[in-house]
């Protein structure tokens, strides 16, 4: 409280109380604490724990990391739909993926395909479904994003399990066989 706040009638004791609680203290600082572009680094975990942002930590980088915070708002909305599931994974920079809903044999076109994902004639495999990514995830990585599934995906389906046999990096030599990589589905 300031002095100048104080009636006429003020006694000495209350104006030397005004003078020593006097704040001087700037709040434009915490102005910026709750926007995830201009919070400090330090704070963005308590930031995204604030705005509910499950597996904060399956972000590698701190663009990662404001990115999830920044779109949590916009999942929570969406929360249990597909472009949910599409948004986290672009937000992590693990970027386009495909989702194939249904456990069966056949593409929209009617072609039939043999690629381990169909089971001919199971009724009970239509909650599953199928991420495919192109890009090499390593085996922690792949974790981590079934962690986000379990947590974003609709409640209803089921993994089957994330595909990355499109990748690129596969056959070049990028991923090294010494444990951390697979070569194509990661099945749950």
């Amino acid at each position: 409280m300031s002095r100048q706040l104080l009636p006429p009638n003020r006694t000495p004791l209350e104006a030397a109380l005004a003078d020593a609680c006097a704040l001087t203290l700037d709040p434009s600082p915490i102005r910026g604490l709750a926007d995830s572009r201009r919070c400090p680094a330090p704070l963005l975990p308590w930031l995204a724990w604030s705005r509910s942002v499950a597996n904060f930590d399956a972000a590698a980088t701190e663009e990662q990391q404001r990115a999830l915070i920044a779109s949590s708002v916009a999942v929570h909305r969406r929360k249990g739909t597909l472009s949910a599931v599409r948004q986290v994974f672009r937000d992590l920079g693990l970027g386009e993926v495909r989702i194939n809903e249904g456990n069966h044999h056949y593409q929209a076109d009617g072609e039939l395909v043999a690629d381990g994902f169909g089971t001919a004639g199971d009724p009970a495999g239509w909650p599953e479904y199928r991420v495919q990514i192109d890009k090499m995830l390593s085996l922690e990585q792949a974790a981590a994003a079934r962690r986000i599934l379990n947590d974003v995906a609709p409640a209803r389906c089921v993994l089957w399990g994330l595909d990355f046999t499109g990748a690129t990096l596969i056959a070049n030599g990028y991923a090294s066989a010494n444990g951390a990589y697979t070569a194509g589905v990661i099945r749950t």
